[in-house]
C-alpha cells in the first residue's frame, strides 16, 4: 500500500531511514524484510552482542566492508552519510542518528521504555515490537509522543497489530465488537512451565529458552491482548480471560453473552482461542492459532441479516451460527516481522499508528507466582522459572495493589508467596533508579 510512495522517494535518494534496537530474531527479521523493499533501509542496529547485529546486515545483503561498529556519535552520522551501516552495543544511541524511525524489538520492558522514550525526545517515530514495555507504560508514551509530533504505534504483523488493523476496519463499517482475540496452543499444566520444561525445542529452533517459554506457559499471550485491551478500549471479561478451547467455527457461538448461550458476562472484551484440549490433545483441524479473530455484531436487524447471508450463502453452517446475531472475522495467520515495515512506512508517510493506546489504561498486566517463592527471591520476568503473567481490569489491578508485570523481571520479594497466588507491590522491593518505574509513576499522575 505505500509501494509508490516509497518508490518516490528512493529515487529522489531519500530513502525511510530505520534503525533497529534488539537483533533477536524478531529484529533480525525486520532486517531481513526491509532489505527486501525499495524506499526504505535499515542503516544502524543496536544490541549488545555486536556479532549478532553485524549478521543481521550481512543476512540481508551487505557486504562486510559496509557495516562499521562505532559507540561514538559523530563517527556513526558520518558513516551512514557516506552509506554505511552502523553497528552499537549503545542503544540510546540509535535515536541520535539520521534515521526517521526506530523499530525496538528487546522485548525486555526497561529497556524498551528507555529507547521509546529517547526516540521521542529526538521527534524519531517509533515502532513497538516490544509489547512487554507497551503494556507497562505505552499510554504515557503514546502521550509524549503525540506531544513531540511523533507516532508511537505496536506493529503491524504481530497479534496487537493485526486484531488493531481488523478493529479498525469493523468499527469503520459501523459494527459492535463484541470480542477480539487471538488464538493460543495452551495445556492447563504449562502454566507453571519453566525455560528448562522447553529447552530442548527452544534451541532446536534457534530460540532463547526463556523467551519461548514465556509463550509455553502463556504470558506472552496475556501479555499481547493486554497491549490490544488498552489500544481497543476493550477488557477482560475475568482475570486470565476466558480461553475457551474453541474452533474457528464456533468462535460466535462461544463468544457471545451467557444469555445467549456464550461465556461472555458482557459485550467489548478480549480473550483468546484455545486450540489444545484439556488432556494436551492439539484439535485435529480448525485451530484458531497462530491466527487472530474478531466476533463482531450489529444493532440494525437488516445489517445482521446481511451478515447472516455473507457468512454462510449455501446455508451449510448450523442456524445458532448462520443466524447470528453474532459473527466472526477471522485472520489465520500473523506475519510478525514480516509485515512491521508498513508500521514504519504509515508511521512516516501518514503521520498514523497502527494501533496504539487510547487514553488512560483499562487492563494490567500482572504478576503470579509459579511456585511457592521465599523472601529474598528476585523475579526473572517473561518465560522465567518464577512468575507468569495474567491480564486484569485496571481499576481491579489499582485498587489490589497488584504488581504490573513489568516490574517482575528484577523485582525482590520481601515476603513469601504461594504457587498461583498475585504479587502486590507491597511484596517487592524495586530499584528507585527503575526508568520503567518513573515512567510509570507518571503514567499514574497524568491519567489519575
Amino acid at each position: 500500500m505505500f509501494r509508490r510512495a516509497l518508490a518516490k522517494r528512493a529515487s529522489e535518494g531519500n530513502p525511510v531511514r530505520v534503525g533497529i534496537v534488539g537483533a533477536g530474531p524478531m529484529g533480525t527479521g525486520v532486517v531481513n524484510q526491509i532489505g527486501t523493499i525499495h524506499g526504505m533501509e535499515v542503516v544502524a542496529i543496536a544490541d549488545l552482542v555486536i556479532e549478532r547485529a553485524v549478521r543481521a546486515f550481512v543476512e540481508s545483503g551487505n557486504p562486510d566492508e559496509r557495516v562499521i561498529e562505532t559507540q561514538a556519535e559523530g563517527h556513526a552520522i558520518d558513516m551512514i552519510q557516506k552509506g554505511k551501516r552502523v553497528v552499537t552495543a549503545e542503544a540510546d544511541l540509535v535515536s541520535r542518528l539520521p534515521v526517521d524511525a526506530i523499530v525496538e524489538a528487546t522485548g525486555i520492558p526497561e529497556v524498551g521504555a528507555n529507547v521509546a522514550h529517547e526516540a521521542i525526545l529526538h521527534r524519531k517515530h517509533i515502532v513497538m515490537l516490544n509489547v512487554e514495555a507497551d503494556v507497562v507504560v505505552g499510554p504515557i508514551l503514546k502521550c509524549l509522543a503525540d506531544a513531540a509530533g511523533v507516532v508511537y504505534t505496536l506493529a503491524a504483523g504481530d497479534q496487537p497489530g493485526a486484531i488493531c488493523e481488523m478493529a479498525e476496519w469493523a468499527w469503520g463499517l459501523g459494527l459492535r465488537i463484541v470480542a477480539a482475540g487471538r488464538g493460543t496452543l495452551m495445556s492447563p499444566q504449562e502454566r507453571y512451565a519453566t525455560p528448562d520444561d522447553n529447552r530442548e525445542k527452544a534451541e532446536a529452533l534457534g530460540l532463547n529458552p526463556k523467551m519461548y517459554n514465556s509463550f509455553r506457559d502463556g504470558t506472552k499471550a496475556q501479555t499481547e491482548m493486554c497491549a490490544v485491551a488498552n489500544a481497543l478500549r476493550l477488557v477482560p471479561d475475568v482475570r486470565g480471560m476466558h480461553e475457551p478451547v474453541v474452533d474457528v467455527d464456533g468462535l460466535a457461538r462461544v463468544f457471545r453473552l451467557k444469555a445467549q448461550g456464550g461465556v461472555l458476562e458482557q459485550e467489548g472484551v478480549v480473550d483468546l482461542a484455545n486450540g489444545t484440549e484439556a488432556d494436551g490433545r492439539l484439535q485435529p483441524h480448525g485451530r484458531v492459532f497462530p491466527g487472530v479473530f474478531l466476533v463482531v455484531t450489529s444493532d440494525h436487524p437488516k445489517v445482521v441479516e446481511n451478515l447472516a447471508y455473507a457468512n454462510d450463502p449455501t446455508f451449510l453452517l448450523p442456524s445458532d451460527i448462520r443466524k447470528g446475531p453474532n459473527f466472526s472475522l477471522f485472520r489465520p495467520f500473523h506475519w510478525c516481522s514480516v509485515e512491521t515495515p508498513n508500521s514504519v512506512a504509515q508511521a512516516i508517510l501518514r503521520g498514523e499508528p497502527t494501533g496504539a493506546p487510547d487514553g488512560a489504561p483499562v487492563a494490567e498486566l500482572i504478576t503470579c507466582a509459579k511456585h511457592d517463592l521465599k523472601a529474598g527471591e528476585v523475579l526473572d520476568g517473561g518465560g522465567g522459572r518464577t512468575v507468569y503473567a495474567l491480564i486484569e481490569r485496571a481499576g481491579a489491578a489499582k485498587s489490589e495493589a497488584l504488581l504490573p508485570f513489568g516490574f517482575a523481571y528484577e523485582a525482590r520479594l520481601t515476603e513469601s508467596v504461594k504457587k498461583g497466588e498475585v504479587i502486590r507491590w507491597s511484596q517487592v522491593q524495586i530499584s528507585q533508579d527503575s526508568f520503567l518505574l518513573r515512567l510509570y509513576q507518571m503514567q499514574q499522575a497524568t491519567f489519575a
